[in-house]
């Protein structure tokens, strides 16, 4: 749907997305997201009208200020960094060109979520009172949580909201959380639906499902204005409710908050993109000025397969005219011999969208030219998407005949790598006996179907991007993205090991032993625990399974006779393994004992000594601050949060290591049991569901993490080793548990963190006490 180059009475069509959240809101599911980064996707999309709208606080939108803040300061003062300089910079463009506007998602009385989105210029601490109002607890108007108890009801909310200057808009109404869901699975009146999709201070319905969801009142077609007792029409829009910043892969099943920015937007003609034409248009009767796209699920397709780049079985080709179109008969060769795939043309191999000018000559010159080249031809399948205001043709290429699809130059063409290549010569033999066992059963084929273990990882794709190996990798989830420099632990391993088979420094099929379809690669000690190498081969006898670093609690029956045969030999591996695996011992308590040690964290003239508790609960600062001109240091001690400067502030928060793990939670059961909630430090996820202690297997990061916690918290300061508001304890020889004490008085232990991955403070940290 092309934005730009419609036009009414001075207006013009603007891409509008109200509905995005940031690392302010405790479920956001990119932690290390930047709000520059969120500004530059909403420009790649489109977007000039956006909102941070996190859950029940505006913190997010007040960082987004203060890191500009900041950066106007410091440029002011003539201090600014190159890297600072082209930062502010880019801001600047962006914001030239996405009007962002402050609001916040909240969470009514009975879990019904409401936007309230206000003008970029109304005070931050107005619309916090807002909040107060809403009946958000003082303490929790930072923390961007997304339960609160003791709300106000939905109709008063839209009240206080409206009242408030704000556009008042029920998030995704017909979904979870949504007024009307809630009203349908609460089972109250007509007329508690009625109030809350018709009161007067409500200015739009958001919707999910735009256009399948066709239930009487879960439809945007319901709100036309035409039905008894329903007789205010709304305007019906859609926003992205963006956790993170693009849309995850349909194959991605674990993941919770899938859309990303800009995956769900409406489009609103204005006469400029500001807050106060978006009310305007909202408090009149023009429908007609507000327009939801359409999109399916190949058009989602397609956003996955532009930003994540070529894949093995996915091609993006940017083709100008039908004689280019003729020359990608290679491609579809390669798709076909590995069964399969899709090329989409109109897209560069950057995901940048060029179009297509003439798809009826360009899409007839590429089916002559696989017909002409090709043998035998695989079957073409060809559709025209209207995508980003462009034509871009989707070809789906499927295997009709056994390989190998043989061109006309008599070269066998495979994807290797994300690259279209000539096969060698294992390439061709492998797809040889695919054909020559194609409808025949192979004496390997004894019925059984494989049995995912249930620990370890395996290597399941792999690419090459501007030089660097890409390696996505299976674990109990299934992880994109993943580099060798960035790997550790059993990924590492893994990474290693695949590495090793593909440059031929390991004879596989030598060191296996197989009973039916099944082998063991490997066995080897890890600590106290035995781990295994474990492949499996289709009927066919190719290899197409290999996992590593398994433990047999995971195990099926198939699995555990082969590993029970007699004569497995269990190797010594000293290798030290990430979360799965084994961490070092502590040292003794005696050691640890005098320890306690406090050094002042310096930047600049002004030093943070502590930060402690009072007795009501609230954070207080010992701060220290040299003189200009005679370098005397005057202490500050018991200083509140609230008479902290952003310098201070900025000196105060260090961002959390990109290593290790940490006990969010502990608490027990009904029954008594401790469940533990964790955050990986490494990707920062935590937890989708608790763990009880007897889930986790003895030895591992997890295990010794709670196990600590119960002995570290609350935690003896006297123990700690601290700079500042950080610290350590416990040095191991390659791990170190951490301490952080945040700007609330909280305590975070971040515990085995890997000494040769931390950056920045906590590097200074260990260096500072010669560690």
């Amino acid at each position: 749907m092309n934005t730009m180059g419609e036009a009414r009475n001075g207006m013009r069509w603007i891409r509008v997305d109200l509905h995005l959240h940031t690392p302010a809101s405790e479920d956001y599911a990119e932690p290390n997201v930047s709000y520059l980064d969120i500004l530059q996707e909403a420009e790649r999309r489109g977007l000039e009208i956006i909102a941070f709208t996190d859950h029940n606080t505006v913190a997010g939108y007040e960082q987004f200020q203060r890191e500009i803040e900041f950066l106007t300061t410091l440029e002011k003062a003539g201090r600014l960094t190159g890297e600072e300089e082209a930062r502010l910079a880019e801001y600047r463009r962006l914001l030239a060109k996405i009007t962002v506007l402050p609001g916040f998602e909240f969470t009514s009385h009975f879990g019904a979520h409401i936007l309230g989105i206000f003008p970029p210029n109304r005070p931050l601490s107005l619309i916090e009172a807002t909040l107060l109002q809403l009946g958000i607890p003082a303490e929790s108007l930072k923390g961007g949580v997304c339960s609160v108890a003791n709300t106000r009801h939905v109709t008063e909310a839209y009240e206080i909201i409206h009242r408030a200057g704000g556009i008042v808009i029920a998030a995704h109404a017909n979904g979870p959380n949504g007024v009307i869901t809630e009203t349908l699975r609460m089972g109250t009146s007509g007329q508690a639906r009625v109030a809350v999709t018709q009161s007067p201070y409500l200015h739009a319905l958001e919707f999910i499902n735009f256009y399948t969801d066709h239930e009487k009142f879960t439809s945007p077609g319901f709100y036309n204005g035409k039905t008894e007792h329903y007789e205010r029409r709304m305007f019906c829009i859609q926003g992205s409710d963006a956790h993170r910043l693009r849309r995850l892969a349909e194959s991605d099943a674990q993941a919770t908050h899938r859309h990303g920015i800009g995956d769900r937007y409406f489009e609103a003609l204005l006469p400029d993109r500001s807050f106060e034409a978006l009310k305007a248009l909202f408090s009149s009767q023009d429908f007609d000025r507000v327009r939801v796209p359409k999109r399916d699920q190949k058009q989602w397709s397609l956003d996955v397969a532009r930003f994540s780049g070529s894949t093995d079985r996915q091609l993006l080709r940017a083709v100008a005219d039908p004689s280019a179109a003729a020359a990608l008969w290679p491609d579809v060769a390669a798709l076909a011999n590995i069964g399969g795939g899709v090329l989409i043309v109109g897209c560069d191999p950057g995901g940048k969208v060029i179009g297509v000018e003439r798809p009826d000559q360009i899409t007839e010159a590429l089916r002559q030219s696989v017909v002409d080249h090709l043998t035998p031809a695989p079957y073409l399948s060809f559709e025209l998407m209207h995508y980003e205001g462009r034509d871009v043709i989707r070809v789906e290429v499927k295997a009709n005949e056994p390989p190998p699809y043989v061109g006309s130059n008599g070269t066998v063409y495979v994807r290797r790598d994300s690259e279209t290549v000539a096969a060698n010569r294992s390439e061709i033999i492998q797809l040889c006996r695919q054909a020559i066992a194609a409808g025949e059963p192979s004496p390997l084929d004894n019925g059984e179907t494989l049995e995912l273990p249930r620990s370890g990882v395996e290597i399941v794709a792999s690419q090459r991007r501007g030089g660097t190996w890409v390696y996505e990798v299976r674990d109990l989830r299934t992880t994109a993205g993943v580099t060798r420099d960035r790997a550790q632990g059993l990924w590492a391993y893994a990474i290693g090991r695949h590495e090793d088979l593909r440059e031929g420094r390991i004879d596989l099929q030598s060191q296996v032993r197989w009973r039916g379809r099944l082998g063991l690669w490997r066995a080897y000690r890890q600590g106290s625990r035995v781990k295994y190498d474990l492949v499996h081969r289709d009927q066919n006898g190719v290899i197409d399974h290999i996992f590593y670093g398994v433990s047999d609690w995971g195990l099926g029956e198939a699995w555990m006779s082969l590993l029970n045969e007699a004569g497995t030999r269990v190797e010594t591996d000293t290798a030290d393994f990430d979360q799965e695996e084994t961490v070092e011992a502590p040292p003794p308590p005696s050691e640890i004992e005098t320890w306690g040690e406090r050094r002042v964290r310096w930047r600049g003239r002004g030093g943070l000594v502590r930060i402690s508790v009072d007795n009501e609960g609230q954070p207080r600062f010992d701060l220290v601050m040299k003189d200009k001109e005679t370098g005397v240091v005057q202490e500050y001690n018991n200083v509140p949060r609230e008479k902290l400067s952003d310098a201070w502030l900025a000196l105060i928060r260090v961002a959390r290591p990109r290593t290790g793990i940490e006990v969010v939670s502990a608490t027990r059961n009904e029954e008594g049991e401790w469940l533990y909630v964790f955050r990986n430090l490494r990707t920062g996820d935590v937890s989708s569901a608790p763990w009880r202690l007897q889930d986790i297997e003895p030895g591992t990061v997890r295990e010794y993490a709670a196990r600590m916690f119960h002995q570290d918290m609350p935690l003896d300061h006297e123990k700690v080793r601290w700079w500042g508001n950080i610290g350590y304890l416990r040095p191991m020889r390659s791990q170190v548990d951490l301490v952080y004490v945040d700007e609330q008085g909280v305590t975070h232990v971040y515990y085995a963190a890997r000494r040769e991955e931390l950056t920045g403070e906590w590097r200074e940290l260990l260096q500072l006490y010669g560690e």
